[in-house]
């Protein structure tokens, strides 16, 4: 069973949902949630907030947060989690940015991605330095997002 259908598995027997927000994976993280029968009853849908306009639009991530600490920050991972979890009324919400590459952006090395998770009673944030290219950098944010998330729910594991 893949990473994304043991989480799903593990929301539906929680009778929990999940939505997402994602920027640097431009929307793996989504696929890798619904890739397979019965997701629909887990996942509540996403955004995919490729430009600083549709953090602040879409997931009200205040200009002013973007502002002081750049869209690749952890304040601002933190900030589309949480927008996200309102705007589907989701129990969990995941959110990832930074820089895939080629090249720095704004100062930030590509390789740079911020995860942040927010649920009920639960907050997680992690910075990750990704090796590799573009593809490498988002397929491996996308897998150290449903990693961590499957050990949240399945504690244990």
């Amino acid at each position: 069973m893949s990473t994304g259908a043991a989480i799903v598995q593990a929301l539906r027997a929680r009778s929990q949902t999940v939505a997402v927000a994602e920027s640097v994976t431009g929307g793996g993280l989504a696929h890798a949630l619904t890739d397979f029968e019965g997701a629909s009853h887990a996942f509540k849908g996403g955004i995919i907030a490729y430009s600083v306009e549709s953090k602040v639009r879409d997931l009200s991530v205040p200009q002013a947060l973007i502002d002081t600490y750049s869209v690749y920050s952890s304040q601002v991972a933190l900030a589309m989690a949480s927008g996200v979890r309102k705007l589907f009324a989701s129990d969990w919400a995941i959110a990832i940015t930074g820089v895939a590459g080629p090249g720095a952006s704004h100062g930030i090395q590509a390789g740079r991605v911020w995860i942040a998770l927010i649920g009920p009673g639960a907050q997680n944030l992690q910075e990750l330095e990704l090796s590799g290219g573009r593809s490498e950098v988002r397929a491996g944010a996308v897998a150290s997002a449903l990693t961590t998330f499957e050990r949240i729910l399945t504690p244990g594991l």
